[in-house]
This record gives structure tokens, C-alpha cells and sequence, in this order.
């Protein structure tokens, strides 16, 4: 079991995926930064909402439904 833990090519994967993980962090802690201070300022960041607006965007109706004779 030593001999498992203490082989370069675990060592290494463990590494890799550890610098993965904090790159990952650190660019969403970027991105959430950035997105804070413009919503501080006031701008609305629309391709951050949800729903996601769409361009023909009207009330949706519903139609009645007839019954068959």
C-alpha cells in the first residue's frame, strides 16, 4: 500500500488535479468579484439573469379549448 501512495505518477495526478481545482477557484472567485462590483455600480448584467431574456418575449395566452361535436 506504501508503494501505491508513494509512486510519482500518484503524487503527480494528485498535483495536477489539485492545480485544476484551484484555477478553478480562483477564476470563479474572479468572475464573482467582477459581477459584484457592477452590480454595486447600478449595471445589470443580463447574461447573468434567469430566465434568460429572449428577443420575442410576449405574455403568453392560452387559447380555449373547443370541445368536438
Amino acid at each position: 500500500m506504501e508503494g501505491i501512495a508513494l509512486a510519482t505518477e500518484f503524487i503527480g495526478s494528485v498535483a495536477y488535479l489539485g492545480g485544476v481545482a484551484l484555477l478553478a477557484f480562483v477564476a470563479s472567485g474572479v468572475l464573482f468579484g467582477y459581477m459584484a462590483e457592477e452590480e454595486k455600480k447600478g449595471n445589470r448584467l443580463f447574461w447573468a439573469e434567469w430566465p434568460l431574456p429572449e428577443e420575442g418575449e410576449t405574455a403568453a395566452e392560452e387559447e380555449e379549448f373547443r370541445m368536438a361535436a
